[in-house]
């Protein structure tokens, strides 16, 4: 067997087996982030509001370089958390 057969030989078992694993997806999740301007008119409030929430805790802000974000997860669970406490208040 001379090298050029060899070398042929050894990628097509490469490539079998390369064709065999399976493929890795990412196992990030992707988070939607709305921004402070998105977030004030989802919730009908001032910006000057939106960051005393952020201060405050009710709503947790992201930094990434100069921009602040929400994420829409945690928007939507601090609604809840409102509404709860609405209820159980009455």
């Amino acid at each position: 067997m001379n090298i050029p057969e060899f070398k042929k030989l050894i990628g097509e078992v490469v490539e079998s087996k390369l064709l065999q694993l399976p493929i890795a997806e990412k196992s990030i999740p992707k988070t939607l982030y709305y921004g402070r301007v998105e977030v004030a008119k989802i919730l009908k409030i001032s910006l000057p509001t939106l960051n005393e929430w952020s201060k405050l805790g009710i709503l947790q802000s992201y930094r990434i370089g100069n921009r602040v974000l929400y994420k829409a997860q945690e928007i939507e669970e601090s609604l809840e958390a409102v509404k709860n406490l609405k209820f159980k208040r009455g």
